[in-house]
């Protein structure tokens, strides 16, 4: 069986086909690790003295989050904490919990574990089956973004770390647009909003594609728990997802241009958005939100 070589002669582990390269172990993870940190120094993401709270599912992104964030933690010195967010999805989340806790114990990071049956009083699983529960996805990103903000203030971070790979912005790019709501997408990097409450979230891999994290995830020794969410097929994601993965097996590169194109007019976005950007405080729990009762409260109370 032929093995395909990397320029530099050895076997090649990976092939990029949006730049048409084969690449060994080396070559992979010093591209890989390079273009991490470009991401970060680039859109100024991180600084000297910062507390980054790393929202830690156990899956392949949030992991090899970590582990990146750990690696150039050596030559930038901030302090690293893991949260990670227990839906209470039967069969599914303590799985992923498991090497959630094995690769902090393994890092030397701390680990804060929040369920959603003691924020909300139930697990994703009877929220859903209440009849006038949303879809599942709708609820549980509700619920996470808001327990992710609320764990990462209480744990004194200033900077909330989320494991969103270039699959998942093009993703969100599309939804939004296809929905008709451009003005999501100008607070995507959250510059509209003004208030204490907020812990600044970024996204260091989102100019990484996911396949190219389950490389990485593999070369590094990080298990993979190939499970997928039992609700995740209700999601417009999942659509949206097959959609941009049959544009990009045609016509490769199609999700960096979509990433691209989307950075391109950000500035104008939020420009256009900005009047519209005020934070309010929830009239029932306190937290920030737009207007009136956050949708926390709304999908809970």
């Amino acid at each position: 069986m032929h093995m395909e070589k990397c320029r530099c002669g050895r076997d090649a582990v990976a092939y990029l086909h949006y730049s048409c390269q084969h690449m060994c172990a080396a070559h992979f993870i010093r591209m890989f690790d390079k273009r991490f940190r470009k991401t970060v120094r680039q859109f100024s993401m991180l600084k000297k003295g910062d507390r980054v709270a790393v929202g830690l599912s156990g899956g392949k992104d949030s992991c090899v989050l970590l582990h990146s964030l750990a690696e150039l933690k050596k030559d930038l010195p901030f302090e690293l904490v893991a949260i990670t967010i227990d839906e209470g999805i039967a069969g599914y989340r303590s799985r992923t919990l498991r090497i959630a806790r094995r690769e902090c114990e393994r890092l030397g990071v701390e680990h804060v574990v929040h369920r959603f049956e003691d924020e909300a009083g139930k697990t994703l699983d009877r929220l859903v089956k209440r009849k006038d529960s949303a879809l599942p996805c709708t609820q549980c990103g509700v619920l996470r973004r808001y327990m992710l903000n609320k764990g990462a203030r209480e744990a004194d971070a200033n900077k909330l770390a989320t494991g969103h790979n270039l699959d998942d912005v093009a993703q969100t790019v599309l939804m939004n647009i296809m929905r008709n709501e451009p003005s999501r997408l100008a607070r995507f990097n959250e510059p509209l909003v003004k208030s204490g409450r907020f812990v600044r979230r970024i996204r260091p891999l989102m100019l990484t594609p996911e396949k190219e994290n389950a490389i990485y995830a593999m070369l590094k020794g990080i298990e993979l728990e190939r499970v997928e969410c039992p609700y995740a097929h209700t999601a417009f994601r999942s659509h949206v997802r097959k959609m941009l993965n049959g544009s990009e097996e045609t016509y490769p590169g199609t999700k960096f241009k979509v990433v691209n194109s989307f950075l391109e007019i950000e500035g104008a976005l939020r420009s256009r958005y900005a009047k519209g950007a005020a934070v309010a405080e929830c009239g029932t729990c306190g937290e920030p939100c737009s207007k009136g009762q956050c949708m926390f409260c709304r999908i809970v109370r």
